[in-house]
């Protein structure tokens, strides 16, 4: 019994991240527009013994526009079975509410992987960031790896 609490333990303590991935941003589809990207993350993944993971932090995906200030860039994101999570930016803009999403996430346990779906799977407006993948086909095999309990199918 001793043994199975502290295991438990082991798996719920957060654990802290930072690290930096090199990646690609790509268009579904198109091997040809390919950007190189830098994704810092910094932040504590939890995990739940029946639910799965959380991470709270920062993605900071440089050199991507995204309309919310710096400062409010923090983000919790709860993943499901299928390794899946959302990226919901929420503050206060002129004293009201917002919230901004950003897309979907899949990152392995220790987010050393992740695969970013922005928008949509329409492949003239889906774009995908993958880490750390050099080329088109690199992301394509990681993105597949991580989305693997999502997919029906391979990308």
């Amino acid at each position: 019994m001793l043994v199975i609490v502290a295991i438990s333990i082991w798996i719920t303590l957060p654990k802290q991240h930072d690290r930096t991935l090199q990646g690609t941003y790509y268009q579904l589809g198109n091997e040809e527009g390919i950007k190189e990207v830098t994704i810092h993350i910094d932040g504590e993944i939890r995990r739940n013994v029946f639910q799965g993971m959380t991470f709270e932090g920062i993605l900071d995906i440089e050199d991507e526009e995204i309309p919310v200030p710096k400062g409010e860039r923090n983000v919790t994101i709860k993943f499901d079975d299928d390794n899946r999570g959302v990226i919901v930016y929420a503050g206060f803009r002129n004293g009201e509410p917002y919230t901004q999403s950003y897309g979907s996430i899949f990152a392995n346990d220790d987010f050393s992987k992740i695969t970013i779906l922005k928008e949509s799977w329409d492949s003239e407006k889906g774009y995908m960031i993958t880490a750390p993948a050099k080329d088109y086909s690199e992301a394509i095999n990681i993105s597949n790896e991580l989305m693997k309990k999502f997919i029906k199918e391979p990308l």
